[in-house]
Parts: C-alpha cells; structure tokens; sequence
C-alpha cells in the first residue's frame, strides 16, 4: 500500500512538471485488485481509473501471461504466486501514467509439525499434547481415539486430553482460508490396569508339609503376577508367573494373587487353604495285659482320636481281630500258637499314622482250658526234671507246635517238628531254662495237649 501511494505522488509530480513545461493536461492512473489475496485457482479482479485527459486510452498491463487480456481495463489474474502487475496507459496525445497492484496468493497449510505428548499412557489419566504454532493458521482441528475426551484446547495448538481406555491415534491438521492441511499423526498405546483374577485354582486342603501347585487363568493386561502366601508357607517356584509350587509348613492360612503392569495393581483374589495333621496319639489302651492262649473275646480299646478317621492295630504273633477292626474298639482271639508281645493302637488319615499307643501283652497257657485235647495218649517225662524232658506221642502223628512257658506267661521255649510215627520219643534239653515251675504245649490244627512240670 505505501509503495501504491508513493507511486501515485510521483505521477501526480510528473504530470504537474509537464504540464508546467508544455501548457498540456497529464493522465493519473489509478489501479485495484479485488480482492488482493486469493488462494491458488481462484481469481482477482484487476481494474483501473484514468483521470486527466479524456480518451480512448490504450492500456497495457504487466506481466501478462496470468491476466485474461492484458490490454484492456479491467482483466483478470490468475496467479499461482504472489505477483507484482503493473499498468501502463497512453491517451490520444501519448500521454502516459503508470501504476502497480500486488495480488497475494495463498495455498493450503503445509502439515503441522510432530505432536509432541506421551506415547504410552495409563487408562483414564489424563495429559497434554500441541504442535508448533503455524503462520497464517486460523484452526487446528484435532482427532482423538474412542473414549477420549478433549477436556481443553480444540481449535488451538494445545489439547489437555482425557484417556479411556482404548489405544489409538491423536491427530490434528491446520486449517486457513484455502483449505487444510494433512495430519499430524501420534500413535498412543494405553495401558489398562488388570482386573482381579477370576479363580486361583488348586487344593484347598492339604497335610502339614505338603506341596501344592496353585495357577490362575491368564489375567488380562497383566505383565506380572504377584503371589503372596500366609503363615509358615513357602513359594518354591514360579513367583511372578500364572502357576506356583507352595510349601506349607505347620499352619495354615491364605493364598493371595493380584496382577499388575506399569499402570497399577489389580484388586486381589484369596484362597483359603487348610492344614491337616496326623491323628493326635493314642492315648491308654483299654483291656487286659494278661491273656490265656486259645481263648478268644479279649476287648481292647482306645479312646476316640482328634483328625483320625479311622484306626489301625498291630498284634503279638498267634492272635486275630475278629471284630471292631479299623475302630477303636476291637475284639481279640489269641489262638494256640499265640505269644506273648505288644498290642500297638493308632489314628490314621490321609496324611499318615498318628503315634503309637502299646500295651504288652502276656499270653500264659490257662490250665483250665484247652488240656489235652489229643486224649491220654501224649505223655511227659521224668517230672521233676533237670536234665533232659521226653515227650512221647502214643498214637498221635503229624506236625506239632511245642511251647514252653515261664508261670507269667513267658516264651522260653518253641519248635515246630514232624512227628514221624506213634513210637517216636522227643527229648528238649532243659538245663538252660530257669529253675521252678513251667507249662509245656503241643499242638496242631486238631487239638492241643498242656501240661506242668518242674525244672530243678
């Protein structure tokens, strides 16, 4: 504009001087753009007012190649860039004026430049993200994932920005008045807390000292797995991953599992795990220490036992349950071989034996019962003896049991023969036994044949 008006002064100082010299009129000239900017394609209509002399006038205007007819008045211009055109007109007495218009062109925004803003961000956080400020923009108009929010800044270089928590891309193109320009991209990935894990998966009881193996399902968003274990239990193997292997002492307690990621910590899953013992000890056995061999209906019994769900007996050799076996209250036969020993009670479950109660056991040869069942025919000799004992069979034959017994029931002597026939005579050596009163038995599947005699 101020070069427009300094050429009109000189002009006007030109005609005047002119005039001054010659007596003749001079021409002004006089130009417009309208309008002086445009975008590229578009158009400006040129024009022009001649005052001084009257015409025809003949006009040339310049440069001509984006002007619709350079030769007349008022063309019009299509430039691709910022051009200078300027008018030249000549009256019929070769007067000339001379002036110039500038016609702007502007094109569409070039794009913006890199957003700057976090790339990885955490879900429902909220942050910043801008471009630098672009010459002759008047808008920027930016795009942001589903669930996101533009709390502040749409339509500046500038956005405060509140996540959801889907991943995807801000963008933004700056607008003028030819168009827009193309985007800005950023690529963002957000990072969505885990959820709590569903189930913990493995045994809820266990024995003292055990082992278990515990796993999850995989946990969304996930990227560690934090196990934590109550009491006395031990993780072995497998922290931070879906699966563990736990080592539970004496006490018994929770399993908990949460996942987490850079963003947090999910809420937390628990499991409550059970410790079973052995069965307590079995306390006093109930019933009597001393027994007659070959009589049977002996109780014995113990009291009921915490964690035991179900019992065991162990028995002197020669002796049989015959009820209450697995209970805590049995009935006992101790059969003609049977000895002397200990009767052993305890608890059992699934984690094992509980310890033993005993109870020994005296099994005597009961005079009063169970004599010479073989009849008159199995004889004993001599009676005292300190020497050698004979025992001759009669008529019996066949396979024997041969026990000899202290008064207290007391296993001193035992063999096991074949009797080869009636007239055979067995002699067992006695010095070696204690002085004083013993019981001797012979017997097989058929009967059985006592009897005293004296050691001296």
């Amino acid at each position: 504009m101020r070069k427009y008006l300094i050429g009109q002064i000189l002009l006007l100082f030109i005609s005047l001087t002119l005039f001054g010299q010659t007596g003749k009129k001079s021409i002004i000239v006089s130009t417009n753009a309208i309008p002086d900017t445009i975008c590229q394609g578009q158009y400006s209509q040129l024009s022009s007012i001649v005052h001084g002399n009257p015409g025809p006038f003949t006009y040339l205007w310049t440069p001509a190649a984006t002007l619709s007819d350079p030769t007349i008045s008022d063309p019009i211009a299509t430039p691709q860039v910022n051009t200078m055109y300027y008018l030249e007109v000549t009256d019929p007495l070769y007067n000339t004026a001379i002036d110039s218009i500038m016609v702007y062109v502007e094109g569409i925004p070039p794009p913006p430049s890199p957003i700057t803003g976090l790339a990885d961000v955490c879900a429902d956080t909220s942050c910043n993200y801008f471009v630098a400020e672009a010459p002759g923009a008047i808008s920027y108009s930016w795009s942001v994932p589903a669930g996101a929010v533009i709390e502040a800044g749409q339509n500046t270089p500038t956005i405060q920005l509140q996540w959801g928590d889907h991943s995807g891309t801000v963008s933004v193109i700056i607008g003028n008045n030819c168009g827009t320009s193309v985007p800005s991209v950023l690529p963002v990935n957000v990072t969505i807390i885990p959820p709590s894990p569903v189930e913990i998966f493995g045994p809820s009881e266990l024995c003292q000292n055990d082992t278990g193996y515990y796993y999850t399902d995989t946990i969304p968003h996930a990227i560690n797995y934090n196990w934590k274990v109550g009491g006395d239990a031990v993780i072995l193997q497998g922290a931070g991953t879906p699966s563990v292997m736990i080592k539970w002492g004496a006490s018994e307690g929770n399993i908990s599992l949460s996942g987490a990621n850079s963003c947090g910590t999910s809420p937390t899953r628990l499991k409550t795990v059970l410790l079973d013992s052995v069965p307590a000890s079995g306390g006093v056995i109930s019933g009597p220490d001393t027994v007659c061999i070959g009589k049977g209906s002996y109780e014995y019994s113990i009291p009921p036992l915490l964690y035991a769900t179900t019992y065991g007996w162990s028995l002197p050799q020669g002796s049989e349950i015959t009820s209450g076996d697995h209970t805590n209250n049995i009935t006992v036969e101790f059969g003609n071989n049977a000895m002397s020993g200990p009767i052993a009670a305890f608890g059992i479950n699934d984690c094992g034996k509980g310890k033993e109660s005993i109870k020994e056991i005296i099994a005597k040869t009961c005079t009063s019962i169970g004599e010479n069942k073989f009849g008159n025919d199995i004889s004993i000799s001599p009676n005292p003896v300190n020497d050698k004992l004979f025992i001759r069979s009669g008529s019996s034959h066949g396979q024997y049991h041969i026990i000899i017994y202290s008064q207290l029931g007391e296993l001193l002597y035992h063999t096991c023969l074949n009797w080869p026939d009636p007239e055979y005579l067995f002699a067992i050596d006695v010095t070696a036994l204690p002085l004083g009163m013993k019981y001797i038995r012979m017997f097989n599947d058929q009967g059985s044949f006592t009897a005293k005699f004296i050691v001296y």
